[in-house]
């Protein structure tokens, strides 16, 4: 799905059949800071996906992390 936007063609980075709704430079949810187009539908996906991963790799340790056990760490302070 594309959208014409100041005479630029945005076209969703994920670009395919299954491409729904408004094509838009969305906000960066990595650390990049890199905006990508992405259709609603692609969007979506996107967010689903960093729900998953902040799901599973939370900011602060699980109740039963143990920090000696194998010289492990949770964060990057040490």
């Amino acid at each position: 799905m594309t959208e014409t936007t100041n005479t630029d063609a945005v076209t969703c980075i994920a670009d395919g059949p299954d491409c729904t709704g408004d094509v838009e430079y969305r906000d960066a949810l990595s650390g990049t800071g890199v905006s990508h187009p992405r259709c609603d539908k692609h969007w979506q996906d996107r967010l689903d996906l960093e729900d998953d991963i902040r799901r599973r790799y939370p900011a602060h340790a699980p109740a039963d992390f143990d920090p000696t056990y194998a010289g492990e760490h949770w964060d990057e302070d040490y």
